[in-house]
């Protein structure tokens, strides 16, 4: 691939997903790992997560988690080789939560409006950082901060 087109598949390749599975951890690094339903806004992912829950308690008082959207197990051209996007987060709790709805009715219609009356449901803006994209075996890609692609040295043995 070219890298006009190694870029696009970073641009693009969260839009055909409807969830990302996110990892965090306590204070006292103990790690749990879930999944959400996501909306982008200028480069940042936004998650609906009940404040009554351990996931929520890790990212808003380490203010960090670990993202990755994949490939569907029936779409994947080889089991070990799904395609997959990857990268740390700042987590930081979201003080306008109704442009964000707004943005979940979007893209989801009235699947998730019930979130918007549950009191303990909270939105959190995952920042990303450095990220990575899988495109197949040999495949792998790093963009920077800057959004520059940068090549991954994978060596096999």
């Amino acid at each position: 691939m070219q890298d006009d087109e190694i870029i696009k598949a970073f641009e693009t390749f969260d839009e055909d997903k409807d969830s990302l599975v996110i990892s965090s951890s306590s204070l006292d690094n103990i790690p749990l790992t879930n999944y959400s339903p996501f909306v982008k806004k200028e480069g940042a992912y936004y998650i609906c997560v009940s404040s009554n829950l351990p996931h929520y308690k890790n990212m808003i008082e380490t203010k960090r988690a670990h993202v990755m959207i994949i490939e569907d197990e029936k779409d994947a051209e080889h089991i070990y080789a799904r395609k997959r996007l990857y990268f740390g987060v700042s987590c930081e709790l979201e003080p306008d939560q109704e442009s964000i709805f707004k943005l979940f009715d979007a893209r989801y219609g009235t699947a998730l409006s019930f979130m918007r009356n549950m009191k303990d449901f909270k939105v959190i803006k995952l920042i990303p950082h450095e990220k990575s994209l899988v495109l197949g075996f040999g495949a792998a890609y790093r963009m920077n901060l800057k959004g520059e692609l940068e090549y991954k040295k994978i060596k096999h043995q």
